[in-house]
């Protein structure tokens, strides 16, 4: 690669850490050495020997440092890694620093050697290659600096530093100083007195007990010796020897070690630290040709750096000699010839005369130079001295930041205070701490109360931003006041006092600004330039730059050679060289106003041709309203510039194509997906990753667009002008065609072009909160595109490496992400880090800069830095963005007009982003991005792409729950879309789903109905049910037509029904009756109540349930009533288990003999079920319900499955509900015995315990209403009342097993027998009534009725056991139960109770006269029976 031909500052603004670690170390001197002492301010800095490495850790890693008085500032820079603690500031109280500081590199140590006027210090800080590494080459990895464990304890380590003896006629005056280390370790510190001697000092090796020795190096005449001896120090001080050192440096020679000093006297004098002997003494002025009387002029000031070889032995000194009439810079070598040294001369430069030198550096080919103008401005030039003599070549100007005017211009349609503020905070304009310092100082002034932050840590921009604007706001209400004015008076106060605060930053920034020291990288190629609070870096520009920026007479032919031009032609570089000098006449003659005009209008949209027409007008005088006033020299010297034009056109498109990044195929531009993490090879992974390599790629990045920019402007108003001027300039009429028809326009389009470019570098991202990025992770799935390119697993905070006060601006945040990773990328694969060693900076940085602008370049096929502001959710610039480009910039745009969409559905502007959708969908088939990143599909053309498309966007539409615009979409595709594309079904469903979801029913029927996949139908036909009976809207469900959808209709329902719960609002069950009975189906509507009865019985345990299954029931029966009575009956499922074949005893139930689990073997049938069973079923609920109703301590028993009717007649009857008991029993023809028992046992327990809280309860749940006593009742003459209702009620003849089971329970409860129940049995069944008695052991009872029963069997009371015959020879035969009576005799026969012993006898008696009776009546009877025989 070529040499460069010039430089441009780059300063590190964005990048200035405000941490840094403070150390205070008391040196130990006396207070008294201070008063007289005063030292510049100076810096310096050192890059690492493996700085240049392309696979070192080191590379692009340089510390530098500044001194202040006794503070000593040291700082680590690395662009490729971030580094940790690497700023620390050094206070050695009472002890000014020295100049010059040095630095020194080992295996294992980095060696800082500091000289103060007191006293030595080594500081042994850590290798970084010895420090500890994580993951050196992930991304944004962090690395520790050799500063982040410094401390006071290791400074004062009495091994590493010596205090300087001062006493007696040794009494020292330093000036300067230099150091060195030694191959042994050893550190040689010389330090230069005002008497001309050089003090030696020596520190033994690191981690080695030894002496530190000084020695003075002198040469003294016996004059001076005396003089020594005799007058003391203190009368001798101030007082300069003529040959006393105003600079010097250490550097060894052939195995010693020398002190080169520059002395007041014009000679350079070279000590031997070995012999302490000074071994030549050179007259410099013996070098200058014209040194005619600089002998005798006073010294202003010499000064002496070094430069050495690659091979660590060419040794190369710089001079600079500065005499009151004149200042050269000298350049000798020491050799060494038949054992004598001597200097040749390499080269004499000329100083710049009218500049204060600062500082300077060199390498074996090159001189740097910084000086400070009588302006204030910063001057850096450079000039290749190797092989040049005098004169031959002048000095290369490095193109400066240029100083910030103290005003700016505020136009009419601005306020003042917004654009004083975007001016203050506008990215690389001030540093943070320039205007808080600026703050301060304005505060005070103006009598304000302004704190500013003790820990500039804590300094952001928002917080500063908010400070300015209040203490602003304060002062104006001070001036102001409650006054009246008017509205220009007040802008006047206002723009006043933002003036005034302007002009305070500005000041604040010179002053930061101040050149300190420069610095040389000869590895990389790096030049520092070190100022008072900032640091810059002067990178090379290309061809382009330095033709535009280059001064008169700066550019020559030679420049051509270089990329981008690369031309050899001497006529066409001689018409670039006119066509520049026209460009830069333009551009001198345009007014900062008109320059800030074209800008705005350029940003406004306006046509850049349009804009440059009317200036170009102007220039040449056609209009007499313009405030460009013309010149007639500037008109004819232009002139005359383009009528020595040989070929303009040629000269112009040169131009153009050296311009155009993409090099007229915008496609080339394209990255290949993945690029950035497969291909990238370690050694490049990190290059300018750090926050500092990203600030000085994004700073150079808005230097290099806004060079091109204002060039193209100045060109473009030029090619106006030359269509003006026509044959004035020589020009012929093909060559204005050119102009008019494609070159104008082409220069244009780039114009916007790089303006975008610049905007790109200097627009600031916003920060994103953590749920915007979720969201738009969430975006980026629904679209199914990728995160890889976009970078989307980091925050906006998590992903900024860069100073944690600012944001970044979004070419920051492109190299901090893709656009970093494709840049290396790109770098790696054209070959310039195949080297092991290089000139990064150097060879590196300007195809890092244009691969970076190649990616953001508009007029491209490569679409990746609008995806990444999308990943970013950077939505507001991407609009501007996409607002800069949209007009003009046709490559992508459907990509751009589908991003714009994104933006504004994210910003809230739904139906702008779905016009956006809309025109994006012209050209998908055209635009890599829409084509293979959105869709991901092979199809290439036709209208399925479109659809493909639109399905895309309705997903994202989805996401931000727009169903108007999703239905309006997908309407649209469905006008496009052929009949057999595989989506329409989708699109239907989309329609569909989103009617139904706004309540649009009809059209949501009629999108299902038209659905062409059977399947898609079905399932939204399952969605329509569900939401509409969701939302209650049964009747409308009920009353769509479902033509070709009845069965499915129902099945959906039946299948909903019986997954839902049954205890949801929405019962499906209910819509199916209703759906059935409005249909008229009216068993299938009896059939879905029943079943949903059944479920409630079974799954639904409580008393609502139950009401709601006795409800169904009787639906279930009104709608079989409805029905013809031949079918009148529904079906009911019913599962039988079959056994196994092959089970045996022992055998598992659940198992075979595998462990398999065996399916159950389950044979379906069906039941039958009529009205009547209906009827019975319903019966037993309503009874359960009663139950429930009655007696809410029973509801749980009486919940639960189905019971049946005994276990239902059981409840009733505990709970005392006899009457329904009956009713239940009678119906499923069930004894009546359990409810006469229960009734019995109620009857005693009312009897025997009297009144309680449920008998009149229950009582009255029975039917009363029959009995009509004649006086009142109580519960237990009602409950026997009841009781013997129900016995006359249920009685049967021949059949009085109710009155038997009733007194069964009486006589097992103890309880006597009423009189009414013991007439009334007497008369049915006494012979039962007997065994009865005698079974409980009442043999009182039982003699006392047997001897009744007797008595009425002879006819003696018959009437009243029921008997209509007795013992009569004429009446049938009566019979007495004789067994009960032996039993009954048995019984008495035993006991000793004279009362039974009597009844037994009483009994006895009885029995045998009934039986004289019965022999006497049988023999009238066979007597009777025989007459009749014979009377026959």
């Amino acid at each position: 690669m070529a040499e460069p031909s010039s430089f441009h500052e780059v300063t590190l603004l964005r990048s200035e850490s405000p941490r840094c670690k403070e150390l205070t170390i008391s040196t130990g001197a006396s207070q008294g050495v201070l008063q007289d002492v005063n030292l510049p301010d100076c810096a310096g800095g050192y890059a690492y020997r493996e700085s240049g490495r392309v696979t070192s850790v080191n590379r692009n890693r340089f510390i530098y440092w500044r001194t202040s008085r006794d503070v000593l500032e040291l700082a680590e820079v690395s662009l490729d890694h971030n580094l940790t603690g690497n700023t620390v500031s050094l206070h050695l109280q009472d002890a000014p620093i020295l100049p010059r500081i040095t630095l020194h590199e080992t295996n294992s140590h980095m060696i800082i050697l500091v000289a103060t006027i007191n006293s030595v210090h080594r500081l042994v800080l850590p290798h970084p290659n010895r420090l500890p590494r994580h993951d050196v080459y992930s991304r944004n990895s962090s690395l520790p600096s050799i500063f982040a464990d410094v401390s006071i304890a290791s400074i004062r380590d009495a091994a590493n530093f010596h205090v300087i003896g001062q006493g007696g006629s040794a009494a020292y005056e330093f000036q300067t100083s230099s150091s060195w280390l030694t191959n042994d370790g050893e550190v040689m510190f010389a330090l230069a007195t005002n008497t001309g001697s050089v003090v030696l000092v020596k520190l033994p090796p690191i981690g080695i007990q030894g002496i530190v020795t000084q020695h003075e190096l002198k040469q003294a005449t016996v004059m001076q010796r005396l003089w020594t001896g005799l007058v003391p120090a203190a009368m001798r001080r101030g007082q300069e020897s003529l040959d006393s050192t105003t600079s010097l440096t250490l550097h060894p020679l052939n195995h010693d070690l020398f002190a080169f000093c520059a002395c007041k006297d014009h000679k350079v004098r070279m000590w031997s630290c070995k012999s302490q002997s000074c071994v030549l003494t050179v007259d410099l002025v013996d070098y200058i040709p014209t040194s005619s009387g600089l002998t005798d002029q006073s010294v202003t000031r010499h000064e002496i750096r070094t430069a050495l070889g690659s091979d660590q032995r060419t040794l190369v000194l710089g001079f600079y000699l500065s005499f009151t009439t004149q200042s050269q810079f000298l350049i000798l070598q020491p050799v060494l010839r038949d054992g004598q040294y001597k200097l040749i001369q390499v080269a004499l430069l000329n100083d710049d005369q009218q500049n204060t030198l600062v500082d300077f550096g060199l390498t074996l080919s090159t001189l740097w130079a910084v000086w400070n103008s009588p302006s204030g401005e910063t001057v850096v030039k450079f000039t290749t001295y190797e092989g040049i003599s005098v004169g031959e070549r002048s000095w290369n100007s490095v193109f400066m930041e240029p100083f910030h005017t103290p005003d700016i211009i505020v136009p009419p349609f601005l306020e003042p205070r917004e654009a004083y503020l975007d001016n203050i905070f506008h990215p690389g304009k001030f540093s943070l701490q320039s205007v808080s310092r600026a703050l301060n100082i304005y505060s005070r002034s103006s009598g304000g109360a302004y704190t500013p932050l003790t820990d500039p840590t804590l300094l952001t921009p928002e917080l500063l931003h908010e400070e300015v604007t209040t203490v602003m706001e304060v002062e104006l209400q001070q001036k102001v006041g409650g006054s009246e004015m008017s509205q220009e008076e007040y802008r006047e106060v206002v723009e006043q006092s933002w003036s005034r605060f302007y002009t305070c930053c500005v000041q604040y920034h010179e002053v930061a600004s101040k050149p300190h020291g420069i610095m040389l990288d000869p590895n990389t190629g790096m030049v520092c330039l070190l100022k008072k609070n900032l640091l810059s870096l002067l990178r090379p520009c290309d061809a382009v730059e330095h033709l535009y920026l280059a001064p008169p007479r700066g550019v020559s032919t030679q420049d051509f050679e270089a990329v981008p031009f690369v031309i050899t032609e001497k006529t066409l570089c001689r018409d670039l060289i006119t066509l520049r000098n026209c460009v830069k006449m333009i551009s001198q003659t345009l007014s900062p106003e008109i320059k800030m005009s074209f800008e705005h209008d350029v940003y406004q949209l306006e046509k850049p041709d349009l804009i440059a027409q009317q200036i170009a007008g102007d220039l040449l005088g056609e209009s007499m309203d313009s405030t460009q006033v013309p010149s007639i020299s500037f008109v004819q010297q232009l002139t005359s510039q383009l009528q020595s034009l040989q070929d303009p056109v040629r000269a112009v498109l040169t131009l153009l194509n050296a311009m155009d990044l993409a090099e007229g195929n915008p496609m080339s531009l394209m990255m290949e997906e993945g690029v950035g993490d497969s291909v990238e090879h370690l050694s490049s992974r990190q290059l300018f990753a750090s926050s500092q390599g990203v600030a000085v790629l994004a700073a150079s990045f808005v230097q290099m667009s806004f060079t091109r920019y204002q060039l193209l402007r100045d060109l473009l108003i030029l090619e106006c002008a030359m269509v003006k001027l026509g044959d004035q300039a020589s020009l012929s009429s093909e060559a204005l065609d050119d102009l008019e028809s494609d070159i104008i326009c082409e220069t244009a389009s780039c114009l916007l072009a790089y303006y975008s470019l610049f905007w790109v570098g200097n627009c600031v991202a916003s920060t994103v909160p953590a749920n915007s990025l979720e969201a738009n992770l969430r975006q980026f799935a629904a679209l199914e595109i990728s995160d890889s390119t976009a970078g989307l697993a980091l925050s906006l905070s998590q992903a900024q490496s860069l100073d944690k006060a600012l944001t970044p601006t979004l070419a920051e945040l492109f190299l901090e992400g893709i656009g970093g990773s494709q840049m290396r990328s790109k770098v790696n694969q054209d070959g310039y880090m195949k080297k092991n060693e290089c000139e990064v900076w150097m060879e590196v940085l300007r195809p890092c800069l244009t691969a970076l602008a190649q990616m953001v370049w508009p007029i491209s096929g490569s679409f990746l830095f609008p995806e990444f502001l999308m990943g970013k959710c950077q939505y507001t610039q991407l609009q501007e963005y996409i607002r800069l480009l949209n007009p003009w910039c046709d490559w992508n745009i459907s990509s751009r007009h589908f991003l714009l969409g994104h933006c504004l559905l994210n910003s809230g502007e739904p139906h702008k982003a779905l016009a956006c959708f809309l025109r994006a969908s012209h050209r998908i088939a055209n635009e890599d991005f829409l084509l293979n990143k959105l869709l991901l599909t092979e199809e290439l053309t036709g209208k399925k792409l479109d659809i493909l498309y639109y399905l895309k966007v309705i997903r994202l539409l989805e996401q931000f729950g727009l169903p108007d615009l999703v239905i309006s979409l997908a309407n649209t595709a469905l006008s496009v879309a052929d009949d057999d594309d595989p989506n329409v079904p989708t699109l239907w469903s989309k329609v569909f789903k989103y009617h139904l979801e706004l309540g649009h029913n009809d059209e949501a029927y009629a999108a299902m109905a038209t659905n062409p996949d059977p399947e898609r139908r079905r399932d939204c036909l399952r969605q329509f049910v569900v939401v509409l009976c969701q939302r209650g809207q049964t009747k409308e469900l009920c009353q769509f037509p479902y033509i070709d959808l009845h069965d499915e209709v129902v099945s959906i329902m039946e299948s909903r029904a019986r997954s839902v719960d049954l205890l949801t609002t929405h019962n499906y069950y209910d819509l199916l009756y209703a759906f059935h009975i409005f249909r008229g189906n009216y068993r299938k509507a009896a059939s879905a109540v029943y079943e949903h009865a059944v479920r409630l019985g079974l799954e639904v345990p409580s008393l609502d349930g139950l009401r709601k299954q006795a409800k169904c029931y009787l639906a279930a029966m009104n709608a079989l009533e409805l029905v013809n009575q031949d079918f009148a009956w529904i079906i009911k499922p019913v599962a039988v288990d079959e056994p196994n074949a092959e089970d045996v005893v022992g055998a598992s139930p659940k198992r075979n003999y595998d462990g398999e689990i065996l399916q159950q073997q389950v044979r379906r049938q069906v039941k039958v079920i009529e009205l009547c069973d209906l009827r019975k079923e319903h019966q037993l609920v309503d009874a359960r319900l009663k139950l429930a109703n009655h007696d809410p301590e029973s509801i749980h028993s009486s919940m639960g499955p189905m019971l049946s009717a005994d276990e239902t007649v059981s409840l009733l009857v505990q709970s005392g509900l006899f009457d329904v008991a009956c009713a239940v029993c009678k119906t499923f023809q069930l004894d009546l015995t359990p409810v006469f028992e229960g009734l019995a046992t109620k009857c005693v327990k009312l009897s025997l315990n009297g009144l309680n809280e449920t008998a009149w309860k229950w009582l009255s749940m029975n039917d009363l209403g029959t009995l009509h006593p004649s006086r009142e009742l109580g519960p237990a003459d009602l409950a026997w009342q009841l009781l013997k209702q129900y016995l006359e009620k249920h009685d049967r003849v021949g059949d009085h097993t109710h009155y038997k089971c009733v007194i069964n329970k009486l006589l097992s409860l103890g309880y006597h027998l009423p009189t009414w129940l013991l007439l009334a049995y007497k008369k049915l069944n006494p012979a039962s009534l007997l065994l009865l008695y005698i079974t409980y052991d009442m043999l009182e009872e039982a003699t006392s009725l047997a001897l009744e029963f007797i008595d009425a069997v002879c006819g003696k009371g018959s009437e009243y056991f029921g008997l209509k015959t007795s013992l009569r020879a004429t009446l049938p035969s009566v019979w007495l139960p004789y067994q009960s009576i032996d039993h009954l005799l048995t019984a008495l026969k035993d006991q000793t109770d004279p009362t039974l012993k009597q009844l037994h006898s009483d009994l006895k008696d009885k029995l045998n006269l009934y039986h004289a009776n019965v022999e006497a009546v049988s023999r009238d009877m066979i007597q009777i029976r025989s007459l009749g025989t014979n009377a026959r």
